[in-house]
């Protein structure tokens, strides 16, 4: 019988326990990986031995569950798109999306897309790459920062845009952007692996989709400028 895990749960079990990025690059490169090799530690198992270097319990078919995430996840590449240009708004958007407003999204070659409407204007698009997301939280069971424990402040940022030290209201909403794509990734990932894996049978995240919805009445001034890590651009360079 499948046991249930949140989709949160199930990246953390591929990232951080199985490596399953780490695995698949070494064979790609046909480097075998000692104490980590899927198939070595799928010979293991069947035979019945006990692989003490195993950080978790594997069970047959755990490899192919963990190579099956992967896959699934690097697909998310080809599923986001933001318009282009340094001065391009930070919104974002699937192919669903586009359909829902009679347009369509192409792949160009590399990272490039164009959306293109049914009056015939063209809108230059970049995929996003948030598959990058997904392995490096996964991998630290991290989440990334929306700044859901604050709120803005009243009145104007100041005059060099800052509404915290170190802060800006557009650094706050692109963090949110993030955050955003990260979940809406989350809830592809679930229904896409529905009855795909041997072992595990994913859910829908739990966490929240917009936690900064949830007021505390604390104000965006407390905060410090270590609140979060950097924030990372949302198209791939």
């Amino acid at each position: 019988m499948k046991e249930s895990i949140d989709i949160e749960d199930l990246l953390i079990w591929t990232y951080r326990d199985m490596v399953a990025d780490k695995v698949a690059a070494a064979r790609a490169h046909g480097r075998p990986m000692l104490g980590t090799s899927w198939a070595a530690v799928d010979r293991a198992v069947t035979l019945g031995a006990v692989v003490r270097a195993a950080p978790v319990e594997l069970l047959p078919g755990d490899c192919d569950d963990a190579a099956l995430v992967h896959a699934a996840v690097l697909a998310l590449d080809d599923a986001f798109f933001a318009p282009a240009g340094d001065g391009a708004e930070a919104s974002v958007m699937d192919r669903a999306m586009a359909a829902e407003v009679g347009g369509e999204i192409l792949r160009q070659p590399g990272d490039r897309a164009t959306l293109v409407m049914p009056d015939g204007s063209e809108t230059a698009m970049r995929s996003i790459t948030v598959s990058v997301y997904l392995v490096l939280h996964a991998r630290a069971a991290t989440r990334p920062d929306s700044y859901a424990d604050v709120v803005r402040r009243r009145g104007r940022p100041r005059a060099d845009g800052e509404i915290a030290p170190g802060l800006t209201f557009e650094d706050v909403m692109y963090a949110r952007a993030v955050y955003a794509v990260w979940h809406a990734a989350l809830g592809i990932l679930s229904a896409d692996l529905t009855d795909r894996l041997a072992r595990w049978r994913p859910e829908a995240p739990k966490v929240d989709a917009e936690p900064w919805l949830r007021r505390t009445g604390r104000l965006l001034e407390a905060v410090g400028a270590n609140n979060s890590s950097p924030v990372k651009s949302l198209v791939q360079r």
